[in-house]
């Protein structure tokens, strides 16, 4: 048997096989030889070939060397500075701890049962690491006042260090012109915001609108309507439509170029409609009597009077017709002491605050 297999190894050996390829393989890029029954053979590389390809590993082999090196070397020193932070962590640790040490609440008694031996003792567990509150802190009408304090002073520090910087900005006054008839008038809450902020008002007299006549200026004050003072003779209107102050300027000032266009109209002029002050309240003005004013002559009527009302007096005090207010009310006085000494006792004795009379029930 073993010189069966022996021949067999040796029939194998001598056989010159093509080598078969598995059925699913990747094909070579590059053309290959489809019909050949011989295995492929590759061309010999050159000695210069071979020795440039030897170079270029040496060389190689060089920089993986050296790179092999640096990066060990920089290993152990990204080690030795992790090591030496580390330690530093450790050590600064460990100082804080020795500077701050940590907070330790203090540890509480179990609550003891209530009894009667001790009743009315403070609880020593509710008191115990607290401090002794020596009751003198602030109620909060004190801190309210210092607050109002702080405020006051802010704005004293305002008026005394940024107030006089606006002297900067003063601009000289110039009284309006007969150029100039519009007044319009703003509100502002000195840096607050505030809806009414936005409300322009206008006020101007129809007398002081240039290229008006007489008749035009009648017909702006019926076309003006309630907004017309007959006792002033101002046409105030105000507008607050718009969030701005300059739109609701700006529509006021075209509403007034619309009413001096429709005045200037020559078409109708409003001669025949009459002026309507229903909605002004004329309040009457009251002056001082011009009777009732001193002067040198009304002085010495009154001081004649006086004088003779004196003399009067003093002659009815002689004829003893004179009535003595005085001696009236004592005489009065002297009329009632007579009377309460003839009441009996028993009705002075029932009005005394002290006593008090009989409770007297009575059956129905």
């Amino acid at each position: 048997m073993a010189a069966a297999l022996q021949s067999f190894r040796f029939a194998v050996r001598s056989c010159n096989c093509r080598h078969i390829s598995p059925r699913h393989v990747a094909k070579s890029i590059g053309r290959g030889r489809e019909f050949s029954t011989t295995p492929q053979r590759w061309l010999a590389a050159s000695i210069e070939e071979i020795e440039e390809r030897l170079s270029k590993a040496a060389a190689t082999n060089r920089d993986a060397a050296e790179y092999m090196r640096v990066s060990k070397e920089t290993e152990e020193e990204l080690a030795a500075l992790e090591e030496s932070m580390q330690q530093e962590e450790e050590e600064s640790r460990q100082r804080y701890a020795a500077r701050h040490p940590p907070y330790v609440l203090p540890l509480r008694r179990k609550r003891l049962k209530d009894t009667f031996m001790n009743m009315g003792d403070p609880e020593p567990w509710e008191e115990e690491g607290m401090l002794d509150d020596d009751h003198d802190d602030m109620t909060s009408l004190a801190h309210g006042e210092l607050e109002q304090h702080r405020e006051m002073r802010h704005y004293a520090r305002l008026a005394a260090w940024e107030m006089p910087l606006l002297s900067k900005l003063a601009k000289p006054f110039h009284p309006p012109t007969a150029d100039m008839p519009l007044r319009f008038r703003y509100t502002t809450y000195m840096g607050e915001q505030h809806p009414a902020e936005k409300k322009v008002v206008l006020e101007f007299t129809p007398a002081d609108m240039p290229d008006l006549t007489d008749i035009q200026r009648d017909k702006l004050r019926k076309l003006a309507g309630v907004r017309w003072n007959p006792e002033e003779d101002i046409i105030k209107m105000s507008c607050e439509m718009f969030e701005t102050q300059a739109q609701n300027k700006r529509y006021l000032g075209d509403l007034v170029d619309k009413l001096l266009e429709e005045a200037r109209d020559p078409t109708d002029t409003f001669e025949d409609v009459p002026f309507d002050t229903r909605h002004h309240h004329f309040k009457p003005k009251l002056s001082f009597p011009e009777e009732w004013n001193m002067t040198e002559q009304r002085r010495m009527e009154l001081d004649q009077y006086r004088q003779a009302i004196a003399e009067k007096h003093k002659q009815l005090e002689f004829a003893e017709q004179l009535v003595d207010g005085i001696k009236q009310i004592e005489e009065g006085l002297a009329k009632q002491e007579p009377i309460r000494e003839s009441l009996p006792d028993m009705l002075l004795g029932a009005r005394r605050p002290g006593l008090k009379g009989k409770r007297v029930s009575v059956r129905r």
